[in-house]
């Protein structure tokens, strides 16, 4: 199976719908398959948050990012 051809027949068919309650239900089961954050997930962010207020870490300006991912 052709996972973009089926994304794609998806967005086809949500977009002809005109049933609220489809698009509820298809929004409830996207939203529980989304992954979450796991405690060691959080751990690493308040590490990482403690390094940078501390300053022991680098921070970059939106600019500074953008320039980043563009180079």
């Amino acid at each position: 199976m052709d996972l973009q051809l089926t994304k794609m027949e998806l967005i086809e068919m949500l977009l002809s719908t005109r049933k609220a309650s489809v698009l509820n239900k298809i929004k409830a089961i996207l939203e529980e398959e989304q992954e979450q954050l796991t405690e060691s997930d959080y751990k690493i962010v308040d590490v990482r948050r403690a390094n940078h207020l501390q300053g022991k870490s680098k921070s970059y300006s939106w600019d500074e990012v953008r320039k980043n991912i563009s180079s």
